[in-house]
């Protein structure tokens, strides 16, 4: 992968984010003019961002599952 193509797919990444804010994101934590976390008390909004990265946890751990699971079948595979 070129610089040039890491650079694409990030801004393609970037992009599949704005489109979750901008749908799912405006539908749940919009409030028109406001975002619900320019508001929300500052307790409330520590605690949303701790189960965020307790989420963000867990989806790592469930990667890490299937990637060795995958490096068992590659590594049976002779690759």
């Amino acid at each position: 992968m070129t610089p040039n193509e890491l650079a694409e797919y990030t801004t393609d990444f970037i992009g599949e984010c704005q489109a979750r804010i901008l749908g799912i994101g405006a539908e749940q934590y919009s409030k028109g003019d406001r975002q619900k976390f320019e508001d929300m008390p500052l307790l409330d909004l520590l605690q949303y961002a701790r189960e965020e990265a307790q989420d963000l946890a867990v989806y790592a751990a469930m990667l890490d599952i299937r990637f060795s699971r995958l490096e068992g079948l590659l590594r049976a595979a002779g690759n």
